[in-house]
C-alpha cells in the first residue's frame, strides 16, 4: 500500500490548477476559429480518456487510487497520460488565440509541472503495479512519436 500523504503530488496539483487559472483568467476568450477548435480537440481528449479510463481510476492526484487497475483501453492504447495532454491543448489555444504574457508563462510552468507530475505519477504506479513499464512499452507518455 502506497503512503496516503503525498505533499510532492499535493504540490504538483495546486501548481497544474494555478497554471489553469492563469490561462483561463489570463486574456481574452474571443479566439480565432482555429484556437477554438483545439480548444475543443483538448476537451473532447480529457472527455475520451475520463471515459477510458473509468471512474475507479479517475483521481487529480497522482497517486493512485486503491485497487485502481492498469488502462489501455480507448485513448490509453495510444498515450499513458491523454488528458494531462488534452489540457495542455485546451492551454495552447488560450495562449496560441489570445496571447498575454501571463498565458505564456502559465503554459510554459504547466508544461513543467505536467512533466514532474507524469514523472512521479509513473513512479507511483510502478511501485503499485510493478508490471507497468513493461505493459506501457509502445505507448507514449504524451505526445506519440516524441515522449
Amino acid at each position: 500500500m502506497l503512503d496516503s500523504r503525498d505533499n510532492r503530488g499535493v504540490l504538483l496539483v495546486l501548481g497544474q490548477f494555478l497554471c489553469i487559472a492563469a490561462l483561463a483568467l489570463g486574456g481574452s476568450w474571443v479566439l480565432p476559429w482555429w484556437a477554438w477548435a483545439l480548444f475543443a480537440a483538448g476537451f473532447l481528449l480529457v472527455s475520451w480518456a475520463a471515459v477510458s479510463l473509468g471512474i475507479g481510476n479517475l483521481s487529480v492526484m497522482p497517486a493512485p487510487r486503491g485497487g485502481n487497475t492498469l488502462s489501455k483501453r480507448g485513448i490509453y492504447a495510444r498515450v499513458r497520460h491523454p488528458m494531462y495532454l488534452g489540457v495542455l491543448l485546451c492551454g495552447a489555444a488560450l495562449a496560441a488565440g489570445a496571447p498575454t504574457v501571463l498565458r505564456w508563462a502559465a503554459i510554459s510552468v504547466l508544461i513543467a509541472v505536467l512533466v514532474m507530475k507524469i514523472r512521479h505519477e509513473e513512479g507511483r504506479l510502478t511501485r503499485l503495479h510493478p508490471e507497468y513499464p513493461e505493459v506501457m512499452k509502445g505507448v507514449a507518455r504524451l505526445l506519440p512519436g516524441v515522449w
